[in-house]
């Protein structure tokens, strides 16, 4: 018989916390509610003004993102206007598993949000299977010949990656919600079937379906959300509850799978809700504010992106973004060196601004120091006087400056200022009295985005039942998950959180640090 599985972590990636308490307490979510009755549990934010493409990264290998590299899918290279892909490479830390290899134990990692390929695990990593835009087309394993194994055995992703590619019609959302449940049982089965061959010190798996299903589908949960669509409401239910029902029975059986011995954590976030931006906005606000409302290739670009989204098929779009994006990114370089700054590519929850700093980008226009920081202030100030043309409300919720509330040598691979968006409406337009009013309709076809809210329960390992009182960061859970197996990581920006030990890490014993790349 095999050994037991020590540490079972079930990701459920932008699950929203909100709603699974809610479903908890109505019944609908019994194997949840029981593993937080009985164990340790603690509720805490995503890093402050980023989204999914941080957290994760975050929590896997303990630092923050100024020293990790990473923020996003696309991201600006110092020296460069465009940005390209974020790939495996790239990352400046590795994840904590490679730590629990190099002291010897064995772990399972199976599409783990954003992570990169592990070389050498000690054993098995299953990359870009069943994800939330994976970055690459075809599933990528270690050992690389379990790929084929996994394929055959329990089949490829029905959605193939794009859960954004769906019209939005009933059969068309029928489809994309019968894909997902499909898509649950199918990872089930094969977590379940690696589970039981045992003797895994860790075991990670996590489901993207949540992070398709609340984009997708949130104007057929919330009847106060502006599009909300009554008639298909009916026809469908709410394929937000069926998705996360069908979670919770996946968890029931990944649990049974991994024994009575087992310390279970759960990892929801971040979140979902609706999706209120205006990110679609930001540059023209950018522009106005320099004092040029529009530029013949800020006028191209937009033409060329009108004429491709009405002649090409979504389905044809969707496996073409690779290309589309880079064409997209080199019609803006020579507009963005002209600027003294301009929008980079981020998530819907807040817009990612780049300053154009001397130094650092090749026509650079900002100096850093004491000029960087007044026009930090003044533009701060700008956005966060913008107001909604409808409604009044400000636009802008608050403005990060990533500098000073991140640190490590990447700081350059991250935006410069965050501007997080108001969510308690729709944003319809942009007003002050330095930009005059802009309105532009939303381009997207998500009608939920994320929030900040996370949440982890640990039942098995703690001392502590319920929730926990200390704060908690997403920095903690790398450290706090290798001390669970007594392997102290180094070199981290996150400490272990103690209540949800059994006892403290043995004496003397160290694993690994996650060292610099």
């Amino acid at each position: 018989m095999a050994s037991p599985t020590k540490l079972l972590f079930i990701g459920l990636d932008s699950a929203e916390p909100a709603l699974m308490s809610a479903w908890e307490e109505s019944g609908d979510l019994p194997t949840i509610r029981a593993l937080r009755q009985r164990g340790a549990w603690a509720a805490f934010e995503s890093p402050r003004g980023f989204g999914n493409g941080v957290l994760w990264p975050t929590l896997f290998t303990g630092v923050n993102a100024g020293k990790h590299g990473r923020y996003f899918a696309r991201q600006i290279r110092c020296g460069r206007y465009t940005a390209a892909a974020f790939g495996d490479a790239d990352y400046k830390r590795q994840p904590f598993w490679a730590a629990l290899s190099d002291a010897g134990l064995r772990s399972a990692v199976i599409d783990m949000v954003r992570a990169p390929l592990t070389e050498g695990i000690n054993g098995l990593q299953v990359v870009d299977w069943m994800a939330h835009d994976p970055d690459s087309p075809v599933i990528r394993c270690q050992p690389s010949d379990l790929a084929r194994e996994v394929v055959e055995r329990f089949g490829s992703d029905p959605l193939e990656g794009e859960g954004d590619a769906v019209g939005r019609g009933l059969s068309e959302y029928r489809q994309l919600r019968d894909g997902l449940i499909r898509r649950i049982d199918q990872k089930t089965e094969m977590s379940c079937h690696y589970l039981e061959r045992g003797d895994w010190d860790l075991f990670m798996t996590v489901f993207a379906d949540p992070h398709d299903v609340g984009h997708q589908f949130w104007h057929l949960h919330d009847p106060t959300f502006p599009l909300y669509d009554a008639e298909l409401a009916a026809q469908l239910g709410d394929p937000i509850k069926q998705v996360y029902v069908a979670l919770d029975q996946a968890v029931a059986r990944l649990v049974a799978a991994a024994g009575d011995d087992a310390v279970v954590v759960l990892f929801a976030g971040p979140g979902i809700g609706p999706n209120y931006t205006a990110n679609h906005l930001l540059d023209g606000a950018l522009r106005r504010l320099e004092g040029d409302p529009r530029t013949s290739g800020d006028i191209a670009v937009d033409r060329l992106k009108a004429v491709y989204r009405k002649v090409v098929p979504a389905a044809i779009r969707n496996r073409a973004r690779t290309v589309a994006d880079r064409t997209d990114e080199a019609l803006k370089e020579a507009d963005r060196s002209r600027r003294k700054c301009f929008v980079i590519p981020h998530n819907d929850n807040a817009g990612a601004i780049r300053i154009n700093l001397v130094g650092r980008e090749p026509s650079g226009l900002v100096r850093r120091g004491a000029e960087m920081d007044a026009y930090c202030r003044e533009l701060t100030e700008d956005l966060l006087a913008m107001t909604d043309p409808e409604s009044g409300r400000p636009v802008v919720a608050d403005v990060v400056r990533v500098a000073a509330e991140y640190d490590g040598a990447h700081l350059d691979a991250l935006p410069d200022l965050l501007a997080i968006w108001n969510r308690e409406g729709p944003i319809g337009g942009m007003r002050s009295a330095k930009i005059g009013e802009i309105r532009k309709t939303y381009p997207g076809n998500r009608t939920g985005d994320h929030t900040t809210r996370c949440l982890m329960i640990v039942d098995g390992a703690s001392t502590h039942r319920g929730e926990l009182e200390r704060e908690v960061s997403a920095v903690d859970i790398a450290p706090t998950l290798a001390a669970m197996l007594d392997v102290t990581l180094t070199d981290v920006d996150g400490a272990v959180i103690p209540e949800l030990l059994p006892r403290p890490p043995a004496a003397g014993t160290t694993g690994a640090g996650l060292a610099a790349g």
